[in-house]
């Protein structure tokens, strides 16, 4: 499988400066990382989160988890972790499991992690389990722009009182 068609439309009609990289199979970001050789903390993931308001994707390097608690207090919501059968229909042109971190592709607002300021490269998914989409940072941010970011992750080693709800 190919990039995802409407992340390479996305990324076409925004005019992103980006590359494709290939990597061995892998099913976790945290997985695909280390077998593309790059730094995990470069390594996006992304978690699509849902209430009543909608969708909402949360960004964030591949080796953190989400603070959900912290997020619903911050964005005054109640969200919770979207089902698979959920992601297939929001993501039908990508491998399950294979969601790109870039949800204005797929028209879903968007919070992503202000850890992401600390690296000059980000990966992200490109929509099936050999291929990555590299950017550079400042690229990303360009393409996020208007999205809510904060510090919305943390080390799994951190306190239970800040891991996913």
């Amino acid at each position: 499988m190919a990039i995802a068609q409407q992340l390479q439309s996305f990324l076409h009609e925004h005019h992103a400066d980006y590359e494709l990289v290939c990597h061995p199979y892998s099913e976790r970001a945290l997985d695909t990382a280390r077998s593309a050789c790059i730094p995990v903390k470069n390594m996006t993931k992304a978690v699509v989160l849902h209430d009543e308001q909608g969708y909402l994707m949360a960004i964030m390097p591949s080796m953190n988890k989400l603070m959900l608690r912290w997020i619903n207090t911050k964005l005054d919501r109640h969200l919770r972790l979207a089902t698979e059968k959920e992601l297939r229909k929001l993501f039908p042109d990508c491998d399950s499991g294979a969601v790109p971190a870039m949800g204005a592709a797929y028209g879903m607002s968007t919070c992503w992690d202000d850890e992401l300021n600390s690296v000059q490269d980000v990966y992200l998914e490109a929509g099936n389990h050999r291929e990555l989409v590299h950017m550079n940072r400042e690229q990303f941010k360009e393409l996020l722009q208007g999205q809510v970011h904060a510090a919305i992750s943390c080390d799994p080693e951190e306190s239970e009182a800040y891991r996913t709800g």
